[in-house]
């Protein structure tokens, strides 16, 4: 970047007005997607008046637009060196330091920008934004309903309030928001997607109204597709096929690790595999799954080029990982850029598209025939369990538990899934237990105010909140798998359950006791202890579930011996029989494209 011009430049007011129409037309130009345009006349501009504001502010938001974001910074911040005090300019600012993840760097910029102009209505979504990235759960929670008050048909503010409310262990809320701002955008696909992400976790819904929701957002997407799928696949049921992977998650992050032995293991002389990250952030996780790929492509214009992209590369068979998650590709399914395309892993529930062919699962988390029912695709039970799990080579050794630590239970679930019902559950489990201490630990309680709340909850159930330690993120993943040395019993969550941290916690010597659920999403850990052959752990109701941590806190601490021995036994498991579990899936896939090439006319 250039040096910064000392200061600004003097204009006329003939001058400046003609700067502005000019700018004005540039700006227009930006909004309309004309960016060669709007670049072609923004130059000339920047060469005259390197020192105008108005000039900086507007090549701010080109080079946004054209996903150039250290150069949107540069000129976002000279606009405000050479002029202070605009609201607008601090706004600006704000929002692309937030679309990057700077929020702590945002906020003030936000901040100073309400200062300046406590009227503009505009602000409150950004502003709202920074403050729950930052913690400030309150603040943000305030700024929402402020930009629904004015305007009950912004997504943005509605979205963004669903959000809060799910993470902080609100689903109920999430979901009763997205239903309300969907009454003002009627099928309005963002607001559908969440509301699907949402039911999940709310304790108040049944399996069918969650299936309803699904099923709601899958004909809506899937009406908007208006070009049939058209394939050049040579439908032969003996060729090599051509899996393909598609995720923002390619990274560091639990989708990778449960999806890295497939790619790893699957045969080369049957199967192509090919990955799309639609990521902009990769790392050391990403590389190794590249390194294991036949064809690795990076995937960061948008929809409209990886469906293309995809096409292009023929897959035969497209593995959808994520499900209503964030940063989701399912509008890319609607389209059907491959023959073939699958759900599995990511997602613990129907996607509702019926343009997805097949989800695999297992006997335990869709048992037949109620779980068809349940989904939109068609679903392929794969035996034994429907994930694999391959240990941390890294992970700290169990240890026997301090003498003078009381009996501990715990969780490291996400907060998501602390549901109400959760919460009273541990809370007699505590009453009944009265020496006990209860240890959670998940990143949305390293916020002050989310401890608050969540220590109101046990406190109105009768529990001192000494009894509840609340941690949020540790430094590291050996911290964070060391933590489990400091618990004697995990307690799962329903009517999500947890499935890393089931995983982790029986690598770690600690067993989970868990409720079995109606549907997928409350039956996966349940379908891990089956695979590791410790069902014993496995409730069928809430009153099962207290007395069985009843039972277990009389036994007293876990010692070192039985925690090696759950480690042990996890390792010699079907669980983490990697080339067993790509031999069940490579079937899976070989049928599904043999029944494609039966109905598109192959041999």
């Amino acid at each position: 970047m250039s040096k910064r011009p000392a200061k600004p430049s003097a204009l006329s007011p003939a001058q400046h007005q003609q700067l502005r129409q000019k700018l004005g037309a540039i700006s227009q130009s930006i909004q309309a997607g004309q960016l060669k345009q709007a670049n072609a006349a923004l130059q000339p501009l920047l060469r005259k008046h390197p020192n105008a504001h108005e000039v900086c502010h507007v090549a701010s938001g080109l080079n946004a637009a054209q996903r150039e974001p250290e150069r949107a910074l540069y000129y976002a911040q000279r606009a405000i060196e050479l002029a202070p005090d605009i609201p607008e300019y601090h706004a600006a600012l704000g929002t692309l330091l937030l679309q990057q993840d700077k929020n702590h760097e945002a906020l003030p910029h936000l901040l100073k920008a309400h200062q300046l102009n406590p009227s503009m209505a505009r602000l409150m979504v950004p502003l709202g934004t920074a403050h729950m990235q930052t913690g400030n759960i309150d603040q943000a929670r305030s700024c929402f309903n402020q930009a629904l008050s004015a305007n009950p048909a912004d997504r943005e503010a509605a979205n963004n309030l669903a959000l809060l409310e799910s993470d902080t262990a609100h689903a109920h809320r999430a979901v009763e928001i997205t239903e309300q701002a969907l009454r003002h955008i009627p099928e309005d696909p963002v607001l559908l997607d969440s509301l699907c992400m949402f039911a999940c976790y709310d304790d108040q819904l049944t399996p069918e109204q969650v299936h309803a929701i699904h099923d709601r957002f899958g004909q809506s997407v899937q009406s908007r597709v208006r070009t049939p799928a058209r394939y050049e696949h040579t439908p032969d049921p003996e060729r090599r096929i051509r899996v393909g992977f598609v995720s923002p998650d390619l990274r560091t992050h639990s989708i990778a690790y449960f999806i890295q032995p497939l790619i790893e293991h699957l045969d080369r002389e049957r199967f192509e595999v090919c990955c799309y990250h639609t990521s902009r952030h990769s790392d050391a996780m990403s590389q190794r799954l590249q390194a294991a790929s036949d064809l690795w492509r990076d995937c960061h214009s948008g929809l409209a080029q990886t469906h293309k992209q995809i096409h292009a590369d023929r897959v035969d068979i497209l593995i959808e990982l994520n499900g209503h998650f964030a940063g989701n590709l399912l509008p890319l399914f609607a389209a059907k850029p491959a023959p073939v395309s699958v759900s599995m892993i990511g997602y613990a529930n129907t996607t509702g598209l019926p343009s997805i062919d097949a989800r695999i699962i297992d006997d335990i988390t869709d048992p037949a025939p109620q779980a068809d029912a349940w989904a939109s695709e068609s679903l392929v039970r794969v035996p034994g369990c429907f994930l694999c799990y391959r240990p941390p080579t890294d992970a700290p050794d169990p240890r026997e538990p301090d003498a003078d630590r009381p009996f501990t239970f715990g969780s490291f679930n996400d907060l998501r899934k602390m549901s109400p019902s959760t919460i009273a559950t541990w809370a007699s489990i505590l009453n009944a237990c009265p020496d006990a201490k209860l240890l959670l630990k998940t990143s949305r309680l390293g916020d002050e105010p989310v401890r608050d709340q969540v220590h109101e909850q046990f406190k109105s159930l009768g529990i001192d909140p000494d009894r509840v330690e609340l941690m949020g993120r540790t430094e590291s993943m050996h911290a964070h798998l060391d933590l489990y040395n400091r618990i004697d019993c995990a307690l799962d969550t329903f009517p999500y359950t947890g499935t890393t941290t089931t995983c982790e916690a029986m690598h770690m010597g600690v067993p989970t006791i868990t409720l079995m659920g109606q549907s997928h999403a409350g039956r996966v850990s349940a379908s891990l202890m089956h695979a590791v052959e410790i069902p014993e752990w496995i409730a069928d109701d809430r009153d099962a579930y207290t007395q069985l941590a009843i039972n277990t806190h009389a036994q007293g601490p876990r010692p070192a011996q039985q925690r090696e021995t759950l480690r042990n036994q996890l390792a010699a498991s079907s669980l983490c029989d990697e080339q067993g579990y790509t031999l069940k899936v490579a079937e899976a896939f070989d049928a599904l494209w043999r029944a494609w090439c039966t109905k598109a006319g192959g041999v």
